[in-house]
This record gives C-alpha cells, sequence and structure tokens, in this order.
C-alpha cells in the first residue's frame, strides 16, 4: 500500500489532529506505535513532510478505531483552509517519510 486517506473531520480542525482508521496500523513501523498518554510516546518515530517541512513524530494509539500522529498539524490544516467532511492523502515514499496531500 503506497498511501491511505482520509476524513478530516470537525475534531481534525479544532485540535490539530490526523485521523486515520485503526486498521492502518501496519502502514506505519510497528516501533512508531505508542500509546494514548502524554508519557506513552513510541520508541521510533516517521518523518511527515507538509508545506515542504518534515515532522518528526510517533502515532498515537488513540482507541480501537482510530490512530493519529502525536504532531499537531492545525497550521497546515488552516493554511489549506480545511473544511469538515474533506479528504486526505498520506502517501508512504519510505520506510520512515510520508508525505500529506489535501484532496479538497
Amino acid at each position: 500500500m503506497s498511501h491511505i486517506d482520509f476524513i478530516i473531520t470537525q475534531s481534525s480542525i479544532d485540535n490539530g489532529r490526523l485521523y486515520f482508521e485503526s486498521a492502518h496500523t501496519a502502514f506505519f513501523p510497528a516501533d512508531t506505535l505508542g500509546g494514548r498518554g502524554a508519557n506513552e510516546h513510541a520508541a521510533g518515530t516517521i518523518g511527515i513532510e507538509v508545506a515542504g517541512e518534515i515532522a518528526e513524530t510517533d502515532i498515537r494509539i488513540s482507541s480501537s478505531s482510530r490512530i493519529s500522529p502525536r504532531k499537531s498539524f492545525k497550521t497546515w490544516l488552516r493554511s489549506i483552509g480545511a473544511f469538515d467532511g474533506a479528504k486526505g492523502r498520506l502517501h508512504k515514499t519510505s520506510d520512515r517519510h510520508y508525505k500529506l496531500e489535501y484532496l479538497g
């Protein structure tokens, strides 16, 4: 799999979080999956390219149904004019490098 699509929700916009279905955990290296709490960071990180910059983050297991990068993407969501129900795509460009795309 070279990419995953996701829906941008109002919660994403308000909190700067990108949410992916938990079925996509295998899309990320196993050592980058951390817990929900502030001190439950994973051992490894990935880089997510957005607007020409790389955001280093681990992936939080938010609930039984969703996961999300721990890093906030509020600035990016605001800059693209994201709205509730819009779509995004996360491309996997190498083992630990990803790139965000806004589909609208």
